[in-house]
């Protein structure tokens, strides 16, 4: 249970919002409209996080690695349900945590390093880190949506937290 109380479906509806807000409303958003004018301005940056030009599954791999990493049982639990549906391994929390060895692509084994070192400790993140996923294949354009999924995701994570989702 939430630490707020969340607003109701019915009141979420009544919201005087631009923007799509989804129907049925996920608790996670339902808690966010609690400030409409701040759920509002949220809004936009959800909707282009989910409309990159990332393959959903790596979307999902993505935002399921690095809300483990958070500890956001919350967003891990959520999402790794959406990524299990996308890939062929039987346990995708362990093989995420195991991404160095496990039998994924190289090139999301790019990703996931780079989302690693992002949330451990961003200051550590190099040149040669960023360059190693245009190596990998990801265009300009992709790296910067790579970055943006992996910070989008942590400040998910910590609304999640501390809000007691």
């Amino acid at each position: 249970m939430p630490w707020i109380k969340p607003v109701k479906q019915k009141e979420m509806k009544e919201l005087q919002i631009n923007g799509n807000i989804p129907e049925p409303s996920p608790l996670f958003d339902r808690l966010l409209a609690n400030d409409p004018s701040i759920y509002e301005a949220f809004l936009p940056l959800q909707k282009a996080i989910k409309e990159t030009d990332l393959p959903d599954d790596l979307r999902e791999a993505v935002i399921t690695f690095v809300s483990m990493k958070n500890g956001c049982q919350y967003c891990t639990e959520s999402h790794s349900k959406l990524l299990q549906d996308y890939v062929n391994v039987n346990d995708v929390k362990e093989w995420l945590q195991d991404y160095p060895q496990s039998t994924m692509s190289e090139e999301w084994k790019a990703v996931l390093s780079y989302a690693d070192k992002l949330i451990a400790k961003p200051v550590e993140v190099t040149k040669e880190d960023v360059e190693r996923l245009s190596e990998s294949g990801y265009t300009p354009k992709q790296i910067s949506q790579i970055n943006q999924t992996v910070a989008y995701t942590s400040y998910t994570n910590q609304l999640s937290i501390g809000l007691g989702l």
